[in-house]
């Protein structure tokens, strides 16, 4: 891409009778996207349809494309289809088009400034980024859900809705939910970082913005975000092929010792199978029972994250799978949990970590017993030793 030859473009724009103004316009637009360019073959034919049926009517038409281009890139992404079906236009009747497999991730830049709108766009496309732009935040929240940007810039101080607003409505629409906001402003105050983060953005770049860093923290968020898109169809996959491959064979996976049916069914103890990423594959009665279900089929159907919906504390799933990868197995691990009705019991899981044939699917066996009683005798004899060292004034006075 880099060696290729964008000359007979142009030095095509030459020898039309454009306007200065056009034609620097123009050769300016080419310059900055060359690294997404190719040049049409063979090219005389691309111009000729493009200019026909006269020369004229060819450059009049390139000067409305560029003035359009030139109105509709400062207006945000209201516009965006429309520009893009102008760039396409402008560059197929100079014998260029679009390579779209160089395409390195859509950015949508938020902000009520014109000018700023026009400096990232330019920059980041030079770097082979499809840029959109919103002058509001409004703007910006109508049209995320349909561009589906890799990657949001999103200024904090704007009339109307301010960034932090508009992150949050961002985070809590599931369908942008997902996609990386990196905050910008030329405020420096720690407080204002704080709250960039705790509204849901990923990095926060304070103004006067500089390029290379700019350029970088894109990069780094960009990658974090394929890595997790990676993660997901993955564990997409995982949950899948443990459905119909893991579910058949539960019982005789679970305890090697006594490996039937009745056992699982009969069982005082609770017995799970879960999928890595939280999600109940199958529970025995005695499990159901535990967290307050009349039936197994109701948990399954009922809980969709376990992390969310039985631990009390939602990190605490994290801990155990994380401690699984690098073990294997785990016993006696003590989690208070929340039960149906809101109820809080303590448990004790022994858990292994289970693969397939070819050592790719991962899914989470385990055992689990109520200890409640022995949680609640234990802060009793503490409460008790500590009144017996630390004896309440009202209990001196007495």
């Amino acid at each position: 891409m880099a060696t290729q030859d964008l000359s007979p473009p142009l030095n095509f724009l030459d020898k039309l009778e454009l306007s200065p103004v056009t034609r620097y316009y123009i050769t300016q637009f080419v310059r900055h996207n060359f690294d997404r360019l190719i040049v049409n073959s063979p090219m005389d034919r691309s111009v000729e349809q493009g200019l026909s049926p006269n020369l004229h009517d060819g450059q009049v038409r390139l000067e409305r494309l560029a003035l359009e281009h030139q109105t509709l890139i400062g207006q945000g992404a209201i516009h965006q289809d429309s520009m893009r079906s102008i760039e396409s236009e402008i560059l197929r009747m100079v014998g260029l088009r679009f390579d779209d497999s160089h395409r390195k991730g859509t950015i949508l830049v938020v902000d009520d400034t014109t000018e700023v709108l026009r400096f990232f766009t330019q920059m980041l496309t030079q770097q082979g980024y499809e840029v959109c732009s919103a002058i509001s935040g409004s703007v910006a929240l109508k049209h995320a859900p349909t561009i589906e940007p890799s990657l949001i810039l999103l200024d904090i101080m704007m009339p109307g809705l301010d960034g932090y607003e508009v992150c949050e409505r961002l985070k809590a629409d599931e369908k942008t939910r997902d996609i990386p906001v990196i905050f910008m402003s030329a405020i420096h105050e720690p407080l204002d970082k704080v709250r960039a983060f705790a509204v849901g953005g990923v990095d926060y770049l304070t103004k006067p913005i500089q390029k290379e860093e700019l350029l970088v923290r894109i990069e780094h968020q960009l990658t974090l975000k394929r890595l997790q898109d990676q993660l997901r169809s993955q564990s997409s996959q995982l949950n899948s092929q443990l459905n119909s491959q893991l579910n058949s064979q539960l019982n005789s996976q679970l305890n090697n010792v006594e490996p039937t049916q009745g056992f699982w069914q009969r069982s005082l103890d609770g017995f799970y199978q879960a999928s890595i990423d939280g999600r109940f594959l199958a529970v025995n009665p005695a499990y159901a029972a535990l967290l307050g279900y009349d039936h197994s089929n109701t948990v399954l159907q009922t809980i969709t994250s376990i992390a969310q919906q039985v631990y009390l504390n939602p990190g605490r799933w994290a801990e155990l799978v994380t401690y699984l990868q690098q073990c294997q197995s785990v016993t006696q691990f003590e989690s208070p949990i929340q039960m149906l009705n809101g109820e809080t019991r303590w448990i004790s899981e022994s858990v292994r970590l289970v693969q397939d044939g070819a050592g790719l699917l991962y899914t989470l066996e385990g055992t689990v017993r109520d200890i409640t009683a022995r949680k609640q005798a234990e802060q009793s004899r503490e409460t008790d030793r500590l009144k017996l060292h630390y004896p309440s004034p009202l209990d001196e006075v007495l």
